[in-house]
């Protein structure tokens, strides 16, 4: 069935309940400024941005790039302090009686006080020479992944639901409606990437299958909060800050669910009176840590 014809037959119905969305990143690397551009030219806040690319990340991710189809080499962490990382590069041995052995070739390292270059015991390494080249594009380039977490960090503010176990497919609920819409420009405008947007209306059958996904949403949201707190009561965290971000946390459910409710009438039994318990051990904590 053609995307046109699922959208003839999901807005023939009643009031606009939200979106079905999914996405497709295709030749999605970009650099940061572009990226900016493109996130500014559609409207969409800054905060929503993936962090800039690091020298440390775009080692790790030169190596783990550069280490995919070779036979016969390893790239291996050797080193991480607050001076340095090192990465070796060593040949793999085998002697056709089961035995093994490893030669390191060369080292990578990243000093963290001259953090743009790369030094090394090899340069004409073909493998470093690899991972040197990937390391300068990656400076300033942001990876298929990075756009991911930022399409999930975006979708998480709009009170996204997701409706495939794994992920990939979201309802959003129409108060963000412009929002994702902001979004679908700003990922046509990376590459050949794309989200398809589906208008879910109002019918029984959607209502239901949506207060569905939303009610399961906010069931395993709750869950997961309780089994956190409940290990902070055995084992304090030592940061107050993270007592205090677990306060806004019980702030954001309870709107998303005001949200699902006011949209599909989701009502999750008893949300309101465990959040209020969780709140008031989260307080006792932060008063204990007080005194």
């Amino acid at each position: 069935m053609s995307l046109s014809l699922i959208r003839s037959h999901l807005q023939t119905a009643g009031e606009h309940l939200g979106d079905m969305l999914w996405w497709t990143l295709e030749d999605a690397r970009i650099g940061r400024d572009r990226l900016e551009e493109v996130w500014q030219g559609a409207g969409l806040t800054a905060s929503l941005l993936p962090e800039p690319p690091t020298p440390e990340k775009a080692l790790r991710t030169a190596v783990r790039e550069a280490q995919v189809g070779q036979q016969g080499h390893l790239i291996r962490l050797g080193k991480e302090d607050d001076d340095e990382i090192v990465f070796a590069v060593v040949e793999e041995l085998r002697d056709g009686s089961g035995n093994v052995s490893y030669r390191q070739e060369a080292r990578v390292a990243l000093r963290r006080a001259a953090a743009a270059s790369l030094e090394t015991d090899a340069p004409d390494h073909d493998i470093v020479r690899t991972v040197r080249e990937r390391f300068e594009r990656l400076l300033t380039t942001h990876t298929p992944d990075d756009i991911r977490r930022a399409l999930v960090k975006t979708l998480a503010s709009c009170a996204a639901v997701t409706l495939r176990e794994h992920g990939g497919v979201y309802w959003v609920p129409t108060p963000f409606a412009d929002t994702l819409r902001r979004l679908q420009a700003a990922v046509a405008g990376i590459g050949a990437s794309r989200i398809d947007i589906v208008p879910i209306h109002a019918t029984p059958e959607a209502a239901k299958a949506l207060g569905d996904a939303a009610r399961s949403a906010l069931e395993e949201d709750l869950a997961a909060l309780s089994s956190e707190i409940e290990a902070f009561l055995q084992e304090p965290p030592d940061r107050v800050s993270t007592l205090t971000r677990r306060l806004a946390t019980f702030g954001e459910l309870r709107s998303k669910a005001r949200l699902y409710h006011s949209v599909l009438q989701v009502k999750v039994s008893d949300l309101d009176a465990k959040l209020d318990e969780l709140t008031r051990h989260v307080e006792g904590l932060l008063q204990a840590k007080a005194s």
